[in-house]
């Protein structure tokens, strides 16, 4: 009776976390604020050509994810990206993946506040309360940095509750905009040649928004370095973030007319100024509101996740303690200069999120399947190889390489742009 006790209190212990939270991870990490940018960066090719590419997009991300997952197996439990980076790739490497990822986080912060003030402007306007973009900025990034240096514990708290507004507001709207989509305004009679032309525009910033890859050597982890169940949550979670962004395509480019993009553009692309021509363009009351009230959750949960993450790194990287003085430190090099660029350039999401998109291709398709490749090359990653052989492997990395090399010719100016 003691030995079945005993068989029955390991099997309790050694239970398998179940693949649906893992998707979550994957999908919750993926979605957020940036997918306010997917409707304004894809508009020159519209819906059609978008969807496209974000199934091969999204195909492309998941098989990095893998690749990832692949390199991770080869290292003890906990170790991290930099170090798959650092022992496969060199001190190069190593670089490379901290900096991205560096880069990323203060850029996005930025790209956050930014895109907040715009929206946190707006609401105040919709009570009487005229507030300039510099000041709504303020306050957003002091509002919502005080609850990241308050700690985890305040964040977890804070973000499960936005989360579940986000879920109750994202739905709602998309219930309400669902029956106004016109077929005109999604399927208008635009020319491939034309469409084609700006999809090199729209790829880093599609390629991002299935970045997940920080959460890929964690789930290896928490399934106990069972591929089978990582793969499937790594499919679930690509899947439900792709279901996601053709629902938000479908809704906002069926309501709001093409053309309406380049006023949009032309304004700095920003949150509010979206959620303003989805209000103008549909009949449906509510709707702006309700989007008003997603894009202010979908910023701040994103601004939480994303600073949280850079706190810790700060704190690492400068061997700060978790102590009043070490907290304050690392804070004010986290959120003073994307608070004070926030204050003086309000109307750089796009911009931003541009940025973002350059460093992200490179942390998203281009370091993971280098990985795998010097794996497979010293005869390790026998435990677990991604189907596709070395054909997929090139084909994301080849594509990640054109995503770094078009996202800089956009920023150089040189690609067509919309509007």
């Amino acid at each position: 009776m003691s030995d079945t006790t005993a068989t029955m209190g390991t099997a309790q212990t050694t239970k398998m976390p179940g693949i649906l939270g893992g998707a979550m991870i994957i999908a919750g990490t993926s979605i957020g604020a940036g997918m306010f940018a997917l409707p304004v960066l894809s508009a020159g090719m519209w819906f059609g050509v978008s969807i496209a590419m974000l199934l091969f997009c999204a195909f492309c991300a998941y098989s990095s994810g893998l690749y990832l997952a692949e390199s991770g197996m080869n290292y003890r439990d906990g170790a991290n990206y930099t170090t798959v980076a650092e022992d496969t790739l060199g001190p190069m490497g190593k670089l490379i993946a901290t900096g991205t990822v560096a880069f990323v986080s203060f850029i996005l912060c930025y790209a956050y506040i930014s895109g907040g003030s715009s929206v946190v402007a707006q609401t105040a306007a919709n009570v009487g309360v005229e507030l300039s973009h510099s000041a709504a900025a303020i306050i957003f990034a002091v509002v919502f940095s005080s609850i990241v240096l308050a700690g985890s514990r305040m964040v977890d708290r804070v973000s499960t509750i936005m989360l579940g507004g986000m879920v109750i507001t994202f739905f709602g709207s998309a219930g309400m905009m669902t029956g106004s989509v016109s077929s005109a305004n999604l399927l208008p009679m635009i020319p491939l040649a034309e469409s084609s032309s700006y999809i090199w525009i729209a790829i880093p910033m599609l390629v991002t928004s299935f970045g997940f890859h920080g959460t890929v050597l964690s789930l290896v982890k928490h399934y106990q370095r069972n591929i089978s169940r990582v793969r499937q949550a790594l499919l679930l979670g690509s899947v439900v973030t792709l279901l996601v962004y053709v629902v938000w395509q479908l809704i906002i480019m069926g309501n709001v007319p093409r053309e309406q993009f380049s006023d949009i553009i032309a304004q700095g692309g920003n949150v509010a100024t979206l959620i303003t021509a989805v209000g103008q363009s549909t009949d449906v009351s509510g709707v702006e509101s309700a989007l008003m009230v997603f894009g202010n959750l979908a910023l701040a949960s994103s601004f939480v996740g994303v600073s949280l993450g850079l706190l810790d790194l700060v704190k690492d990287t400068l061997k700060l303690d978790d102590s009043l003085k070490g907290t304050i430190k690392a804070g004010a090099i986290t959120f003073l200069p994307p608070a004070i660029l926030g204050a003086i350039a309000p109307h750089g999401f796009i911009t931003a999120i541009g940025f973002a998109a350059l460093a992200a291709s490179v942390f998203v398709l281009v370091l993971p399947p280098l990985m795998a490749k010097v794996l497979r090359q010293r005869g390790q990653s026998q435990e677990f190889q991604a189907r596709g052989g070395m054909l997929r492997i090139n084909l994301v990395l080849g594509f990640g390489v054109l995503a770094v090399l078009v996202e800089i010719a956009h920023l150089a100016g040189m690609l067509p742009e919309f509007g």
